[in-house]
């Protein structure tokens, strides 16, 4: 109760950073995935979840700012120049918009959706809302790593020696049963919710208070490659993607 009570009181800002260029999979924030295009995947989600005051898209791109002119109530944030090149940390876009005073003024706290994360559902905010209280800083939505990290290893691009990449490897002990490996997880680009003042404070999601909520596999999938996009596909192909299998 005391949790709802906190977001209750909350004005929560949705921010969507969708930059044109991509060099890694081109145009990327438009492709089409399910006969939908990766941004309004995104901004359709944080419509459903009903949890934010406004939802905003910061862009450089005049084509994602067409395809944002096709929903009502939707602020579409005009990248400044500076803030849209390939050396640009997302972390800069979200400081810059924070930092305005009228969003000070308007909200308490934001929420940065990637729209290479198109498998986020209501029951994904549900239980980020839940965790993001009056004690949390940041709440960052986080997916298991398919293969224990600690098990890495390295190789070197003169001489392709392989190295494992922590002194204690399992590959060293023996111990190399996955299922006795202690489970990490990483950021995947579904959901950071933070209050402004903290963020403005950090200038990261990972300092202070910080939360974490675990999602599948692959409703934690980030699009940011040919593989990637195509995985989501065969998900969307099996009838997967809205089913309790994510």
């Amino acid at each position: 109760m005391k949790t709802m009570d906190f977001y209750n009181n909350q004005k929560i800002l949705a921010i969507i950073p969708a930059r044109g260029g991509s060099k890694r999979l081109p145009n990327k924030n438009t492709i089409m995935l399910g006969g939908k295009s990766l941004i309004c995947h995104s901004i359709d989600a944080a419509i459903k979840s009903n949890i934010f005051s406004e939802i905003m898209v910061t862009t450089d791109s005049l084509s994602i700012i067409q395809l944002c002119k096709e929903y009502t109530n939707l602020i579409i944030d005009d990248r400044p120049p500076g803030l849209a090149d390939d050396k640009t940390k997302v972390v800069d876009v979200i400081f810059e918009i924070c930092n305005r005073a009228e969003i000070k003024e308007k909200f308490s706290s934001f929420a940065m959706l990637l729209p290479t994360a198109p498998f986020r559902r209501q029951k994904h905010f549900k239980k980020a809302i839940e965790l993001f209280d009056k004690n949390s800083d940041t709440v960052v939505s986080l997916g298991p790593f398919n293969f224990p990290p600690q098990m890495a290893l390295s190789i070197d691009p003169n001489n392709n020696k392989a190295t494992p990449f922590i002194p204690d490897s399992p590959l060293i002990s023996g111990n190399t049963r996955s299922q006795d490996q202690k489970i990490f997880y990483r950021p995947n680009g579904s959901m950071y919710f933070s209050k402004i003042s903290s963020f403005l404070k950090n200038k990261s999601f990972f300092l202070g208070e910080m939360k974490g909520f675990d999602m599948s596999y692959f409703s934690s999938i980030d699009i940011d490659t040919k593989e990637d996009l195509m995985l989501a596909q065969a998900l969307i192909e099996l009838n997967l993607a809205d089913s309790d299998f994510l």
